[in-house]
This record gives structure tokens, sequence and C-alpha cells, in this order.
């Protein structure tokens, strides 16, 4: 049976890449057709609600987002265990130096409900400030924030510190802080329709992707993927495996959902789950 599976286009979800190069799924008599969404969790949300995509890996403070607002999709799995850490990027030739600088900034992001536009309010509340829709500029991408920034037609973008760090070697950008919030960085959702017509074949997915985390996480080879792929340096490789962790079960932690929830809550007055459980398959237990 065929199933439509979409993520970032990021060394997270490198051991899905090496499933599907290994025969994994094929073996399994499932046809995963793999997308990458260079736009992110909001643009994955349109095509999960569109139906395109039977499954995908979303941010968790996305999916809670894009849940609250109607997405008709529920979690299945917890993917990364460990919180993102998010870098602060900016132009290198802006003379903006902190997010905490005082004047006006113009937030990257994107598309709204994506991560990088949920962590900026996150973090923007967290400091005591607010954002406003004119501050904000839509990029679409990691090119396009690039080339925005560059051009300083925005000020500050949050991505993921590993995969933007390419574009601060190149000196295109410049790093000028990072976020992390306490809860699970990845998680793995279903379109509804999909997980009632093709329960079985998901969860076969599932349990070939829980033991290829495990294998790429302890594999001697890991080292020398990131780095072909992704032009990883050794340090970063080292800091980046170390701080990642892949869940290998059907738990979900409930205080991480909770936490995501409640930073949700105070930046967005409209945002409201009424239980945990709403969200989540039946196989998975929240802990």
């Amino acid at each position: 049976m065929k199933l439509n599976v979409g993520g970032v286009p990021e060394h997270f979800n490198l051991p899905w890449q090496l499933a599907l190069e290994q025969n994994k799924f094929q073996e399994a008599c499932i046809e995963l057709n793999w997308s990458y969404y260079p736009g992110g969790t909001g643009e994955m949300v349109g095509k999960l609600n569109d139906g395109e995509l039977d499954l995908a890996i979303l941010l968790t403070e996305g999916y809670l987002s894009a849940f609250s607002k109607g997405l008709n999709a529920v979690i299945v799995k917890e993917y990364i265990t460990s919180p993102l850490v998010w870098g602060i990027f900016t132009g290198a030739n802006s003379t903006i130096d902190s997010v905490y600088a005082p004047h006006a900034k113009r937030i990257a992001i994107s598309k709204k409900g994506s991560g990088s536009h949920l962590m900026a309010l996150v973090h923007a509340e967290q400091r005591g400030e607010s954002l406003s829709d004119f501050e904000l500029v839509e990029i679409k991408s990691m090119t396009g924030a690039v080339e925005s920034l560059t051009k300083q037609e925005s000020d500050i973008f949050y991505w993921e510190k590993f995969t933007t760090k390419p574009h601060l070697v190149s000196g295109e950008l410049k790093m000028i802080g990072e976020f992390s919030a306490p809860w699970s960085g990845f998680l793995i959702v279903a379109n509804k329709k999909a997980l009632s017509e093709k329960s079985e074949v998901i969860l076969s997915t599932l349990s070939i992707m829980n033991k290829a985390c495990i294998e790429f996480k302890t594999s001697p080879h890991a080292f020398e993927e990131l780095k072909k792929r992704f032009g990883m340096s050794d340090t970063d490789i080292k800091d980046w495996l170390k701080q990642t962790v892949w869940n290998s079960d059907y738990t979900m932690k409930r205080n991480s959902l909770q936490n995501a929830a409640n930073a949700l809550q105070r930046i967005d007055d409209n945002f409201k789950i009424h239980s945990l459980i709403s969200m989540t398959a039946e196989h998975l237990t929240l802990k």
C-alpha cells in the first residue's frame, strides 16, 4: 500500500532517507513516497489538510497550533524527544548583535504557523515583548531567508542551529543567539483519513523507523553520512548526535505537550485545546 510522507530537508530526517535507500519499506511491502518540504511545518500542515500527505514530521509547537485551528490529524509518534536548538540569525552586515536590541525588529518567517514564526513569538513573550503582523516578513524557505536578511528586508530569523551553519561559514549570516523551548522537537502526525484506512501500514512504518533511528544513532557510518550529505563539521556532528534523542517507542510525554500548549496559550488568546488525548492516536500512551 502507498504511503505519502513528508518532512523538512534536514539531518533529523536522514534515518528516513537511509531506510528508503536500504529498501526497508519495500521489504515490508510498503510503497513509501517521501517528499521534502523546504517551507517546513507550515507548508506540510496544508498538505495534510488537503490529503496530499498521509504522514508528516512536524514541529511540536507547529502541530499544536494547527490542531487548535482545525487540522484533521493526530499524533502517532513522538519523533525527536529532545528539544530543538534554534539559532537566532541576522544578515552578516546587519548592525544588530542581539535579539534584545531595543529598536524594532522585522522577523523573517517561512510561513505563519511555522516554527520560525511560533518560536519568534514564544521567545518575544519570554522577553516581555510582543510582535505584530507588521513585523513579520514571509520568506518561504531558508533560501528566501538568506536573501531577505542579506538585503536587510528583515532583521531576525529563527531556524535550527546546525541546518543554518553553512550560511555562517559562507559569511552570509551571523548568529546572535540561541533558544530552546522545553518540549520535544518533532512529532510524527497522521491525517485522520489515512490513519483509518491505512492503520496497519502506518504502524508498520513506525516500527521500521523505531529500529532505523536506533541503528542510525549507533552506526559508525552516521558520521560520514552527515558530513557527506549536510556538510557538517566533525565538532557539529558530535554535538548534534550527543544532544539529539529519537523516541523508539509509542510513549508521549504529557508534560512536553502541556508545556508547548501553555506557551502557545500565552501568545494566542484564540489557542484552545480541550484535551491532550484528543490529539493522540489510540496506540500512543501519554505519560
